[in-house]
Formats: structure tokens, C-alpha cells, sequence
């Protein structure tokens, strides 16, 4: 299918489709990571996310959220009526995230399970919009029945591979009968607690790891063409039907048709998963300088003789309240005692996940700097003149790895 016009400056993701819908049940997988688990590593994971729509203002504070692993699943609602679900989803427009811990108390992998979680992006497909289809429903069922799948399972964790959770997910949606249509992107991530992560992408949804002041490690987006990503769909019968009649071809993208990559996270790593509504912005060079000064900024990173060091105090700032005092409010502000609420759940991750989703919502709608969007487009379409960023939604998972056994030591 051709790419959508560049005309407009809000989120155009190709509303391509695919056929007949591959259902895949056996979730367990013998075949362990293939990354080398350290065997005197622990790893904790300390992780937030922060999102915005298109057209909505964005708040530091107000659209960062924690994670935490003794209470539900985050970025998900269990109202199971269509319409409250609807009304009760997090503010990122049609992109949607959770994250879960993997197992519920009552497992018998519940020790070994503790400190594994699983986390997941997902950018529903806007142009079906054009169909009179809400391309959220997509999105964001689809990360909640990813999540319901890691909350209930029975299994070592490391039996639980993103690849087959994101198939999980779609054969929920598919399943739906509120989900008449749709699609989405989708970047999945399963991490244990010797530092073994492993990740599933799906289309223009992507990860970056970074360890000290440097990129590690990136995914490469899948794409049919220009602006036309990977993605799962579910189409309507009628729909099916008039293609039969009148001709054209159906994108067929599927959860086995994902990339996977395995890393090995070390202590005070940092992985982001977000949304193209970041990549289409800010580069990974962007990324690393934002998320470089943060850590810097906040002593997490430090310099040492032989470069860039974690610093001892890494844990204490990834806890609750952590950075209270990165973002102060004025004294005799009329939103102080709100504000000072507020920065009670400041951690260094949520500062970090809000630093990109903010510079991403600025480059966005500045017209006078070209992002990665842009330069493409005008490598494709050098007569439509595309200029300054893309306008989108905007969704951000981080993650910093604390070696539990590191601060055993100290």
C-alpha cells in the first residue's frame, strides 16, 4: 500500500492490513535465554513510565508513573465494561503500555519469580480512524491482556518469553468481540532477576539500552516501507469482503514475525522501550545526551579515573521520593502543597522517562527542527517539503537495573 499523505502533521501510521489471524496457545517455551545469566548477580528493576496524547498538555509530575511491583499492574484498568475501560485509560492517546510483575503470590515460582517483570509499548495504527474504528481499543487491550497473561502465570519466569506474551495478547484481542478492528505496534520486554532481558519488537515501537554515558544496545524498526510499519491487525469480515471484490492485498504482520533481542543488564543500566512518537523525534544521540545529563545531573552516573561510574547511592534514588528535590516549587506557589504531593513519588526513572517524553512532545511541535521523521520524509518525498517534528503520541518505558548484590557489599 502507498504511505499516507505527509500532509498532515499529527500521527498518519499506515492503517494496512492483515489476513486471517495466526492463533498460537502453548506459551511455554524450554528453550532458555540465550544471553549468559551471571550467577552472582541479583537484579532489581526499577521502573516508570510517562505518556501524553496528541493535543494534551504535558506535566512532568502528573504524567510520570511508578511502578510498583507489590501492587498492580500499571497502565491497565480492570473495569471489563468497554465504555469504563474507555473512560479509565491512561493518558497517551493510541499508545498504550503496562507493567507487571510475572506470577501472582500464590505461585510455587513465586521466590524465584519476585523480582520478574514484564513491560510492553504499543501504538494503535491511527489510520483506522479513516474507518470510524478507535485505534486505542487495539492498543491498549492488547497490552492489558499482555499483562492479565504475566500476572497469572503459573511457570519459572524465564519460561515466559515477550514473543509468546505478545502472542497472548493478540489471540485476546482477536478473541474480543469489542474489538471489532484495528491494529498496533508493539515492543515487549521479559527481565529476571540475574539481569537477563529479553525483548520482542514488532514494527516502529522500539528499546535503547544505555550503560554508562554510551548506547549499548538498539532495536532496528521493521518496516514494509516509508511510514509503514509492522503491525497486528484484526480485520472485520465486511471489510475482507469488499478487498475480494474490488481488488488490493492485506499486510499479513504476525507476533512470530517479531525481531527478539536478548541483553544482559548490569548495575545502573538503563533500558527505554517507547513508542514512535519518540523515535520519530529524537535520535538515540538525543536520547543519550537527555538521559546522560539526568544521571550525571543526579549523581547516579559518575566519573571515575577509568570513565563513567555508578554511583553507591543508586538505590536510594530509584526509591520513592528518591528526587523529591530535583523538580522544587516556588515557595508561595498556589500548587505547592499539590506539587509537593506529588514530588513525594519523584525517582530517578520516572525523571528519566519524563525528560524523554517531554523533550519529545517539545521537538514535536517545534517546526523549525527537522527529527528523524522529517529527514526521512524529505529522503522519500523531497518535493512535499515535510518540515520540523511529528506530531503524535507519546509513551515512554524506563527501566534501571540495581544489582542487589552490589549494594550487599556496601
Amino acid at each position: 500500500m502507498l504511505a499516507p499523505s505527509l500532509s498532515s502533521r499529527a500521527c498518519s501510521s499506515c492503517s494496512s492490513l492483515r489476513l486471517k489471524p495466526l492463533h498460537f496457545r502453548n506459551l511455554t517455551r524450554t528453550q532458555p535465554f540465550h544471553s549468559t545469566p551471571s550467577l552472582k548477580s541479583k537484579v532489581s528493576y526499577r521502573v516508570a513510565v510517562s505518556s501524553t496524547g496528541k493535543g494534551r498538555r504535558f506535566h512532568p509530575l502528573k504524567n510520570a508513573f511508578n511502578f510498583d511491583p507489590a501492587g498492580p499492574a500499571l497502565g491497565v484498568t480492570k473495569e471489563t465494561n468497554s465504555v469504563s475501560r474507555r473512560r479509565t485509560r491512561p493518558d497517551s492517546g493510541e499508545d498504550a503500555f503496562f507493567v507487571s510483575r510475572i506470577g501472582n503470590r500464590i505461585s510455587d515460582h513465586q521466590e524465584g519469580n519476585a523480582e520478574a517483570v514484564a513491560f510492553a509499548v504499543a501504538d494503535g495504527v491511527g489510520g483506522w480512524t479513516e474507518s470510524r474504528v478507535d485505534p486505542a481499543d487495539f492498543s491498549h487491550g492488547l497490552c492489558g491482556y499482555m499483562a492479565h497473561t504475566a500476572q497469572t502465570w503459573h511457570e519459572p519466569a524465564e519460561a515466559l518469553r515477550p514473543k509468546s506474551l505478545l502472542q497472548a495478547g493478540y489471540d485476546a484481542v482477536v478473541d474480543d468481540p469489542t474489538i471489532r478492528a484495528g491494529g498496533s505496534t508493539a515492543s515487549v520486554g521479559v527481565a529476571l532477576p540475574d539481569g537477563r532481558v529479553e525483548l520482542a519488537n514488532l514494527g516502529d515501537s522500539g528499546s535503547v539500552l544505555l550503560r554508562r554515558a554510551a548506547v549499548h544496545s538498539y532495536s532496528i524498526p521493521q518496516t514494509h516501507g516509508f511510514n509503514t510499519p509492522f503491525q497486528l491487525s484484526v480485520i472485520p469480515p465486511r471489510m475482507r469482503a469488499q478487498a475480494n471484490v474490488f481488488g488490493g492485498a492485506f499486510l499479513e504482520d504476525f507476533p512470530k514475525d517479531a525481531s527478539v533481542t536478548n541483553v544482559q543488564m548490569q548495575h545502573g543500566d538503563v533500558l527505554m522501550l517507547a513508542t514512535d512518537g519518540v523515535f520519530d523525534n529524537l535520535n538515540n544521540q538525543d536520547i543519550l545526551k537527555l538521559i546522560t545529563s539526568r544521571m550525571v545531573m543526579t549523581g547516579a552516573w559518575t566519573a571515575t579515573e577509568s570513565g563513567v561510574g555508578v554511583s553507591d547511592n543508586l538505590r536510594a534514588l530509584a526509591a520513592p521520593g528518591g528526587l523529591a528535590e530535583a523538580l522544587p516549587t516556588p515557595p508561595g506557589s498556589p500548587m505547592k502543597d499539590a506539587e509537593d504531593s506529588l514530588a513525594d513519588g519523584v525517582t530517578l526513572q520516572s525523571v528519566l522517562a519524563a525528560t524523554i517524553a517531554g523533550e519529545a512532545k517539545k521537538a514535536s511541535v517545534d517546526y523549525r527542527r527537522d527529527g528523524p521523521f522529517a529527514k526521512e520524509a524529505q529522503r522519500y518525498y523531497p518535493g512535499d517539503y515535510y518540515r520540523g517534528g511529528k506530531v503524535d503520541d507519546i509513551c515512554v518505558v524506563i527501566v534501571v537495573a540495581v544489582d542487589d548484590s552490589c549494594a550487599a557489599k556496601l
